[in-house]
């Protein structure tokens, strides 16, 4: 079943990418999972991302970010609103003064902007978010 979510998520990003690829010009592009060039996202954490496309500095941007099993973030918020999909693992995602939920793969998350959250990795195996924003990437932490 966790071998459908993935292959559910993997569609529905080829799915946006192909419509991109369709009106312009680009070469397509192919990257095996173990060929991913995984990147530190903060130093003083152990949470590691791919960009898929776009800038995540300057404006519109996908990545697959990946949390390890028991990795717990600090209440933050993002300047724009995220939608994320779970690939692997639990995430455990909340609203503050809210909800909390655990997402199995193949959950959903619609995160608006500058709203207080948290998110942790549950369980023993490292979570692969999908995650896509209209707008640059940021993490504002909570005061």
């Amino acid at each position: 079943m966790r071998n459908s979510f993935l292959l559910l998520g993997l569609c529905a990003m080829s799915m946006v990418g192909s419509l991109n690829a369709a009106e312009s010009d680009k070469a397509g592009i192919m990257i095996p999972a173990n060929a991913m060039d995984w990147k530190e996202l903060n130093p003083a954490w152990p949470v590691t991302m791919v960009v898929l496309w776009g800038d995540r500095s300057k404006g519109e941007y996908a990545m697959l970010l990946k949390l390890p099993a028991g990795f717990v973030a600090p209440i933050h918020a993002h300047t724009g609103d995220y939608y994320g999909i779970n690939l692997t693992g639990t995430w455990r995602h909340s609203f503050e003064g809210g909800e909390e939920k655990d997402l199995p793969p193949g959950s959903y998350v619609f995160q608006p902007g500058l709203g207080w959250h948290g998110d942790a990795c549950v369980g023993p195996e490292d979570c692969t978010l999908f995650l896509h924003q209209h707008v640059k990437g940021d993490f504002i932490p909570k005061p």
